[in-house]
């Protein structure tokens, strides 16, 4: 590798193929999983998915977007399941060891159906940086984007790596894993909804797709924040868009993915292209964080 960070990245990836297998260990006990990556609209799609299942089933919806409250249907896989009649589906930004695809591969193992939602890299990292920059401690805008890698944390290293090893487990596991494209579902997200819960065997009518419709704007996620938690899943639009890449940030992340991106999900011009700031867009996609 060019860059000379080849035995950092290999260290990294050493101690995760050694410790990450959540979806073996959780895989069992879960009708499917939805993994994401960090700020790529999680809570928005799951606010959306938990409104449809709930409505199909005759059971309440989550009471908020935000906080433990919101994960009645969709979360973390170890929590207990709330209702009998009701699908589990786990919810994690996992990154799996690579000794999954091996074993998938050779048919050894097999995985309750997953739904890999991304969202453009750099879009992402900038995203990302915005919530966190001052709770973790990230440092100006330029350091965070030139860090070396390291064992802990979120960057640019974090979501190269994320997107490579999910694309080799796609290919194990062709059918198993549907990839779904944040940018995908902001311009049709009805569809989306549809197609996830097949996905995970549960058909939807077009009520319960006008129930998860009804939840989709950025004004409803806002108003069913969870007011103990704290977290800000819908942030101020003009606050976002403040936070810019110079241009030799610009430059940065676009070496490092031409360099190190070996899966780009149909994001092929983020290998190529500039990244893009994040610009104004209709009111659904500021929804997410």
């Amino acid at each position: 590798m060019s860059d000379g960070f080849g035995l950092s990245l290999l260290a990294a990836d050493v101690r995760d193929d050694l410790s990450r297998f959540h979806l073996l260990h959780y895989g069992a006990r879960v009708d499917g999983f939805l993994i994401s990556g960090h700020n790529s609209g999680t809570h928005w799609l799951r606010f959306m998915l938990s409104a449809a299942i709930a409505h199909k089933l005759g059971l309440p919806p989550p009471a908020y977007s935000s906080g433990p409250h919101s994960d009645v249907y969709i979360g973390h896989a170890r929590h207990r399941r709330r209702f009998p009649q009701a699908p589990k589906i786990g919810s994690s930004h996992h990154m799996p060891s690579r000794l999954i695809a091996w074993l998938g591969a050779r048919n050894l193992i097999r995985l309750p159906p997953v739904v890999l939602l991304v969202r453009r890299i750099p879009d992402s990292l900038l995203s990302y940086f915005f919530k966190w920059q001052d709770a973790k401690a990230l440092g100006p805008l330029d350091e965070y984007v030139a860090r070396q890698p390291r064992a802990q944390g979120v960057d640019l290293w974090w979501f190269i790596r994320f997107f490579n090893r999910w694309g080799a487990l796609k290919r194990a596991f062709p059918q198993q894993v549907l990839v779904v494209r944040y940018e995908d579902v902001e311009r049709d997200p009805q569809t989306w909804v549809r197609r996830i819960w097949a996905h995970w065997g549960e058909d939807l009518s077009e009520a319960d797709l006008a129930a998860a419709m009804a939840v989709s704007s950025r004004a409803a996620l806002q108003a069913n924040l969870d007011p103990e938690y704290g977290e800000d899943i819908a942030p101020e639009r003009a606050a976002r868009q403040a936070v810019q890449y110079a241009e030799p940030d610009r430059a940065v992340v676009q070496r490092r993915l031409a360099q190190h991106l070996q899966h780009a999900f149909g994001y092929s011009e983020i290998r190529e292209a500039e990244p893009r700031t994040l610009t104004p867009a209709r009111d659904r996609e500021q929804a997410v964080a």
